[in-house]
């Protein structure tokens, strides 16, 4: 029972506390992007969701093995890399054969599967020496917090959008960008750390 809590922990601090969107950058162009189409939002994230958590639990099992447990971080990123790779074309094709979907799924897939997002997850684990459960917390909950971002940055999108006050140069992308950081200073402030701290 001890993991199931060990797991609920990890994610409430992946999503309040170590906002990677925020705190690290990680995902914040698919979360800009998703911000400006709210409709797509879900199904994006719930891709996330599943990548970064099905490719975190195999990288944390993984890590177990004494031969993977000693090699150095390159090596662990190729292996991480290859995992993900991996349960890409296993979704790909199992999507392919059970759903039939468009062009435009594989396209959402293959931007999900490939997001920074879910490949900095296992590293952040692997650095951290996290348990299996705090793994899965941790990869749920960043899944979780790519949407809390996306909302924010959403509601900032729809107030700025129609802002007449800010300077022509400013509009658009710009504007956008400095709303971001100032979002992710915020949220670091808050927490008063990094990702890596």
């Amino acid at each position: 029972m001890q993991w199931f809590f060990d797991m609920v922990a990890a994610a409430i601090y992946a999503v309040i506390v170590q906002n990677l969107v925020f705190n690290g950058g990680y995902g914040i162009t698919e979360a800009v992007r998703m911000a400006s189409k709210p409709k797509k939002l879900f199904s994006t994230a719930g891709m996330i969701i599943y990548f970064s958590t099905v490719t975190a639990v195999i990288c944390r099992i993984l890590d177990f093995l004494p031969q993977i447990e000693k090699q150095n971080n390159t090596i662990h990123f190729l292996i991480f890399f290859g995992v993900l790779m991996i349960v890409y074309f296993v979704s790909g094709a199992l999507s392919l054969i059970i759903l039939r979907p468009n062009k435009r799924f594989m396209t959402k897939l293959s931007m999900c599967a490939m997001n920074t997002l879910v490949m900095a997850i296992p590293l952040i684990n692997h650095r951290s020496v996290s348990t299996l459960g705090e793994s899965i917390g941790t990869a749920f909950g960043s899944g979780v917090a790519f949407v809390v971002a996306s909302v924010l940055i959403s509601v900032g999108f729809t107030k700025i959008a129609h802002n007449k006050k800010i300077p022509e140069p400013f509009r658009g992308t710009p504007v956008m960008f400095i709303y971001v950081a100032l979002l992710s200073m915020a949220v670091t402030g808050i927490t008063g750390t990094g990702v890596f701290a």
